[in-house]
């Protein structure tokens, strides 16, 4: 009888080439992988003759061993993601395109066509291969070599980036993250899909140990689609294992090695730890350069209880019971109307010196020289940033994911707001509801920035949600559909006050 407990674990298929030092190729696969916990599952391309002096030779498989590698592959469980790095002749490519384990998967290409220790034989019998399996890959990940190569003649010189990666979408794929290795600027990425386009850059780490780097990043992606990750996540996540990897390097010889990958560290295992044992490091994320450079002011008392109201007459009817911020969400109005709400709400604030963001109304805020603003991801590309900055405006910013929350450090705001904690009543929300543990994870990601909890919070929910640390619990229908919200109001702030004295 099979073991009840036992653990379903994700997995990914890597297809690719061995390596004798065991630094790139399934070896770099495996090592990534394993760092997710991930379980990796190989079908073998070619074995490779290279160490650190140079490439020497490229010993494809026969197509029977393709084919039976493939075959032994076809219906495992829990395994939706193929990650394909090297292919050693074109006639690989046509087999894996027409072959039942290819069906229904999630299709990573890292088009590897030289290696880091010499130039590959058989490199245009190759490239074809790369280019015929284009239109079914969900994500290519070339650095800039391979992406000339890849579009040859097509490319112009002086075309950006962000074109180049654009030119992969006209061919078929579905996304591409163009990587900065061999430029100028090797730790900057783009990332390129329909819709959305968006930088990432970590840190830069300066030393040879760095074999199989591109092998490593595209199976890392990998792992983050095969535990359920956006592919928009998974390549943030990925980020920020190749960074901790950069940082932990380790060598087979004296010139000769990679990146050490550290365990990643869960929800679980973060909510076990103290804030200085957490070494993970969210990268830059931003769609423009200036976003972090972006600087906005922090607020001037701590946050507490953070009512968010559709009404400044529930301010003037709340705010003497001593909240000292909140938030003004309104929905239904516009124009004047819209107007004279937020100044008289403003007015009611500074009566009783609370910090009082206006959600969404970002022109308005500023016009009427508001304390701050609130936005949701969603709102970022259209509001200036910029403009709201030079107001001398705070700035709050929701995030609900990886890339999110990566995305609103860059930024840098006055604080930051992370949710649904639980489900909500007051908007539907696409993200699944993260829980105090996953709440904790972020507290722990970021210990220097304000940090708002939102999302479904109310009774016994509330003492959970503070004990996370955070600084401030957003409410919205435990405190508007209170029997009595005087009441209501009167407890949760006495409860935070409370706990913050331990």
């Amino acid at each position: 009888m099979p073991y009840k407990n036992v653990n379903k674990k994700p997995s990914v298929i890597c297809i690719s080439a061995t390596d004798p030092m065991g630094l790139s190729g399934v070896h770099a696969d495996m090592r990534a992988l394993a760092s997710m916990d991930v379980h990796g599952m190989a079908c073998i391309t070619a074995t490779t003759a290279q160490n650190e002096r140079g490439f020497y030779q490229l010993n494809p498989v026969s197509d029977d061993a393709f084919f039976s590698q493939l075959d032994a592959l076809v219906g495992m469980a829990n395994c939706h993601v193929i990650k394909i790095g090297l292919l050693a002749n074109a006639r690989q490519a046509e087999i894996l395109i027409t072959h039942d384990v290819f069906k229904n998967k999630s299709i990573i290409l890292d088009p590897v066509l030289a290696a880091s220790s010499g130039s590959i034989e058989q490199y245009e019998n190759r490239l074809a291969g790369i280019l015929n399996l284009l239109p079914h890959v969900d994500l290519l990940t070339p650095n800039m070599n391979e992406a000339k190569a890849l579009l040859g003649a097509e490319i112009d010189q002086h075309e950006s980036v962000e074109e180049l990666a654009q030119q992969f979408l006209d061919k078929g794929v579905n996304a591409t993250l163009l990587k900065g290795g061999h430029t100028d600027e090797p730790s900057l990425d783009f990332y390129c899909a329909q819709d959305i386009q968006f930088y990432l850059k970590h840190e830069i780490f300066e030393h040879q140990y760095n074999r199989g780097t591109g092998c490593a990043m595209a199976s890392l992606i990998a792992a983050g689609l095969a535990l359920g990750a956006t592919m928009g996540d998974a390549v943030t996540m990925a980020k920020m294992q190749m960074q901790t990897g950069w940082q932990s390097p380790f060598c087979v010889s004296q010139n000769n090695g990679s990146l050490g990958f550290k365990k990643w560290m869960t929800a679980e295992y973060c909510s076990l730890n103290e804030i200085s044992q957490l070494d993970v490091n969210l990268p830059q994320v931003f769609k423009a350069q200036s976003e972090s450079q972006l600087t906005f002011p922090a607020c001037d008392q701590p946050l507490g209880l953070y009512p968010i109201f559709e009404r400044a007459s529930w301010l003037e009817r709340l705010l003497p019971l001593g909240i000292k911020v909140a938030q003004l969400r309104v929905k239904d109005l516009n124009g004047e109307d819209l107007k004279n709400e937020i100044q008289m709400a403003m007015n009611i604030a500074k009566q009783y010196d609370c910090q009082l963001f206006i959600n969404d109304y970002w022109q308005l805020a500023i016009e009427c020289n508001a304390y701050g603003v609130h936005l949701g991801q969603e709102d970022i590309d259209d509001a200036d940033l910029q403009a709201i900055s030079e107001a001398g405006l705070r700035l709050g910013l929701s995030s609900h994911c990886f890339y999110e929350v990566a995305r609103a450090k860059t930024i840098n705001p006055s604080y930051i707001a992370f949710g649904p904690v639980y489900e909500t009543q007051s908007k539907d929300m696409p993200w699944v509801p993260q829980g105090p543990v996953g709440l904790s994870y972020w507290r722990k990601h970021l210990p220097n920035k304000p940090m708002v909890a939102i999302g479904g919070i109310h009774g016994k929910r509330f003492a959970q949600v503070k004990q996370t640390g955070v600084d401030a619990i957003a409410m919205i229908t435990a405190i508007t559909e209170a029997h009595s919200a005087e009441e209501a109001v009167n407890q949760y702030m006495a409860e935070f006050n409370h706990s913050s004295a331990y």
